[in-house]
């Protein structure tokens, strides 16, 4: 039996999500190059206020920018391991559904942490859930 779900993910949601996985749920995989930041900061420049995680988010979500993601433990000079950009979230968060619901739904419920969160975020860079 198959049945489709569909399943609201509101922008606050979203932005919630790369924010607890940049700071904290994903970052003993995920690494953001002198390019990744170069685009970030091209569209939405440090003020002092606004951190990475909020700024990237806005990079992507708002801005179409097309991030790369590194591995954390590679060494330097490799190529990306995934990318952010809009279309990748879409497509993460439709594997996430199937594959990984109960990550998306602590999010969508406010119960998420870093462990949900670094599963979402790693559908929508990488495609999969690699790392955990």
């Amino acid at each position: 039996m198959k049945i489709n779900i569909t399943i609201d993910v509101s922008r606050e949601v979203l932005e919630g999500i790369f924010i607890t996985a940049i700071e904290g749920g994903s970052n003993y995989w995920c690494e953001f190059s002198d390019e990744a930041l170069e685009i970030v900061n091209k569209t939405n420049p440090k003020d002092g206020v606004t951190p990475f995680s909020q700024r990237l988010f806005n990079a992507v979500f708002d801005n179409g920018a097309v991030v790369p993601i590194h591995d954390a433990e590679g060494d330097d000079g490799d190529e990306p391991i995934g990318e952010l950009c809009y279309d990748s979230m879409l497509e993460g968060l439709r594997r996430c559904a199937n594959e990984a619901l109960w990550a998306l739904q602590e999010e969508r419920d406010e119960r998420g942490d870093a462990a949900s969160s670094d599963v979402v975020f790693q559908y929508m860079a990488l495609g999969e859930f690699v790392y955990g």
